[in-house]
Protein backbone atom coordinates (compact mmCIF):
# COMPACT_ATOMS: atom_id res chain seq x y z
CA UNK A 1 0.00 0.00 0.00
CA UNK A 2 1.86 2.89 -0.97
CA UNK A 3 1.25 6.29 1.47
CA UNK A 4 2.53 5.77 3.90
CA UNK A 5 6.08 4.25 5.77
CA UNK A 6 6.73 2.65 9.54
CA UNK A 7 7.90 4.56 12.23
CA UNK A 8 9.67 2.44 14.92
CA UNK A 9 11.61 2.66 18.08
CA UNK A 10 14.34 1.50 15.91
CA UNK A 11 13.56 4.31 13.17
CA UNK A 12 13.66 6.61 16.14
CA UNK A 13 16.90 5.33 16.99
CA UNK A 14 18.61 5.60 13.91
CA UNK A 15 17.06 9.11 13.53
CA UNK A 16 18.23 10.27 16.24
CA UNK A 17 21.48 13.20 16.34
CA UNK A 18 24.32 11.61 17.81
CA UNK A 19 24.95 13.85 20.65
CA UNK A 20 21.17 12.95 21.34
CA UNK A 21 21.71 9.75 21.07
CA UNK A 22 24.54 9.13 23.53
CA UNK A 23 22.11 11.41 25.65
CA UNK A 24 19.74 8.60 25.38
CA UNK A 25 21.85 5.41 26.07
CA UNK A 26 23.48 7.28 29.58
CA UNK A 27 19.48 7.85 30.25
CA UNK A 28 17.79 4.74 30.24
CA UNK A 29 21.09 3.15 31.92
CA UNK A 30 20.41 6.14 34.95
CA UNK A 31 16.68 5.33 34.70
CA UNK A 32 16.13 1.77 34.08
CA UNK A 33 12.85 2.04 34.64
CA UNK A 34 12.58 4.19 31.44
CA UNK A 35 13.26 1.31 29.07
CA UNK A 36 10.05 1.42 27.50
CA UNK A 37 9.46 4.94 27.04
CA UNK A 38 10.40 5.37 23.89
CA UNK A 39 8.09 2.62 22.50
CA UNK A 40 5.14 4.14 24.44
CA UNK A 41 6.13 7.54 23.02
CA UNK A 42 6.41 5.84 19.65
CA UNK A 43 2.99 4.20 20.03
CA UNK A 44 1.39 7.29 21.04
CA UNK A 45 2.75 9.26 17.80
CA UNK A 46 1.74 6.74 15.39
CA UNK A 47 -1.56 6.63 17.07
CA UNK A 48 -2.04 10.21 16.94
CA UNK A 49 -1.23 10.58 13.49
CA UNK A 50 -3.23 7.55 12.26
CA UNK A 51 -5.97 9.19 13.80
CA UNK A 52 -5.86 12.12 12.34
CA UNK A 53 -6.16 10.52 9.07
CA UNK A 54 -8.80 8.08 10.11
CA UNK A 55 -11.17 11.26 10.62
CA UNK A 56 -12.23 10.62 6.80
CA UNK A 57 -13.66 7.62 5.56
CA UNK A 58 -12.49 7.85 2.25
CA UNK A 59 -8.68 7.76 3.48
CA UNK A 60 -7.36 4.29 2.39
CA UNK A 61 -5.54 3.09 5.73
CA UNK A 62 -3.02 0.55 6.32
CA UNK A 63 -3.47 -2.35 8.32
CA UNK A 64 -0.11 -2.24 9.95
CA UNK A 65 -0.71 -0.06 13.17
CA UNK A 66 3.23 1.21 12.91
CA UNK A 67 2.24 2.76 9.56
CA UNK A 68 2.14 6.68 9.35
CA UNK A 69 1.57 8.54 5.99
CA UNK A 70 4.55 9.56 4.11
CA UNK A 71 3.91 13.02 3.71
CA UNK A 72 3.61 13.32 7.74
CA UNK A 73 6.59 11.05 8.38
CA UNK A 74 8.96 13.95 8.88
CA UNK A 75 6.43 15.24 11.33
CA UNK A 76 5.82 12.32 13.45
CA UNK A 77 9.54 11.87 14.11
CA UNK A 78 10.20 15.08 14.71
CA UNK A 79 7.48 14.80 17.32
CA UNK A 80 8.97 11.80 18.85
CA UNK A 81 12.33 13.08 19.09
CA UNK A 82 10.97 16.55 21.24
CA UNK A 83 8.69 14.42 23.15
CA UNK A 84 11.68 12.45 23.68
CA UNK A 85 13.78 15.17 24.46
CA UNK A 86 11.57 16.93 26.83
CA UNK A 87 11.11 13.84 29.06
CA UNK A 88 15.27 13.79 28.97
CA UNK A 89 15.81 17.09 29.99
CA UNK A 90 17.17 18.18 26.86
CA UNK A 91 17.26 21.97 26.35
CA UNK A 92 16.20 22.86 22.64
CA UNK A 93 17.27 25.40 20.31
CA UNK A 94 13.72 27.50 19.39
CA UNK A 95 14.16 26.60 15.99
CA UNK A 96 13.13 22.70 16.99
CA UNK A 97 10.08 24.26 18.43
CA UNK A 98 8.98 25.02 15.24
CA UNK A 99 9.18 21.86 14.26
CA UNK A 100 6.71 20.63 16.67
CA UNK A 101 4.76 23.48 15.81
CA UNK A 102 4.55 22.38 12.16
CA UNK A 103 3.79 19.07 13.12
CA UNK A 104 0.80 20.29 14.85
CA UNK A 105 -0.29 22.48 11.94
CA UNK A 106 0.54 19.34 9.53
CA UNK A 107 -2.14 16.89 12.22
CA UNK A 108 -4.71 19.57 12.03
CA UNK A 109 -4.68 20.74 8.37
CA UNK A 110 -5.01 16.73 7.95
CA UNK A 111 -8.03 16.71 10.59
CA UNK A 112 -10.22 19.36 8.78
CA UNK A 113 -9.69 18.55 4.62
CA UNK A 114 -7.15 20.66 4.32
CA UNK A 115 -4.49 18.49 2.57
CA UNK A 116 -5.07 14.48 1.98
CA UNK A 117 -2.67 13.26 4.01
CA UNK A 118 -2.74 9.93 1.77
CA UNK A 119 -4.15 8.16 -0.68
CA UNK A 120 -8.32 7.91 -1.25
CA UNK A 121 -10.17 5.56 -2.59
CA UNK A 122 -9.50 5.88 -6.73
CA UNK A 123 -7.37 8.97 -6.12
CA UNK A 124 -3.92 10.37 -4.94
CA UNK A 125 -2.99 12.56 -1.99
CA UNK A 126 -1.86 15.62 -2.22
CA UNK A 127 -0.40 17.40 -3.13
CA UNK A 128 -0.20 16.13 -6.68
CA UNK A 129 1.83 17.68 -9.49
CA UNK A 130 1.44 16.56 -13.04
CA UNK A 131 3.36 17.56 -16.05
CA UNK A 132 1.26 19.05 -19.26
CA UNK A 133 1.09 16.43 -22.19
CA UNK A 134 1.38 19.31 -24.91
CA UNK A 135 3.86 22.67 -25.04
CA UNK A 136 2.26 26.06 -23.70
CA UNK A 137 4.46 27.17 -26.74
CA UNK A 138 4.32 25.96 -30.07
CA UNK A 139 7.07 27.22 -32.41
CA UNK A 140 5.06 28.25 -35.70
CA UNK A 141 6.22 27.38 -39.04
Amino acid sequence: MSGWKELKVETVLNALPTDMGNLYRSWIDANPAKTERLGEIVAETVNMFREAVAVYPWYVMDPDITMVPVSGFRHALDMVIFNLGMEMGVQFAPEVYSLVTQANVWLRMVQTGKIRAVDTIGDGGSPRYSQKSESRCQESE
